[in-house]
């Protein structure tokens, strides 16, 4: 189970589309994984606890990019992919491999369907 909050400002909020992510993740581990996606001015580092049996990672990302696009699903989904080594310590909770490759295959395929359309 993946969820997926937020913590933006309103330059940043408009941009990203947290029902999307959290509907293309939720069901890709069983693991609890909270992620939240920072979108701020503010310097903040990525970096990742666990409390009990959850994982929560506190995801940068890069502020400037994220305005300038037009689509930010792919900074979104890249900067993700980039930070996932940050859960490797605790892989006797989580498969990090195999949620990059769900990930992946999954953000390929829905890319996939706004090509066509």
């Amino acid at each position: 189970m993946i969820s997926i909050n937020g913590n933006v400002d309103m330059l940043s909020y408009p941009k990203i589309d947290f029902v999307w992510i959290n509907d293309l993740l939720k069901d890709l581990t069983d693991s609890k994984l909270y992620i939240t996606l920072v979108g701020r001015k503010e310097d903040t580092k990525t970096r990742v606890r666990k409390y009990k049996d959850a994982i929560y990672l506190w995801l940068v990302l890069p502020y400037q990019d994220i305005l300038a696009a037009d689509d930010t699903k792919p900074i979104i989904i890249n900067t993700l992919l980039e930070e996932l080594h940050r859960l490797e310590r605790y892989h006797e909770i989580v498969d990090v491999e195999g949620l990059s490759e769900g990930i992946k295959e999954r953000f390929g395929k829905s890319l996939n369907l706004f090509t066509f359309y």
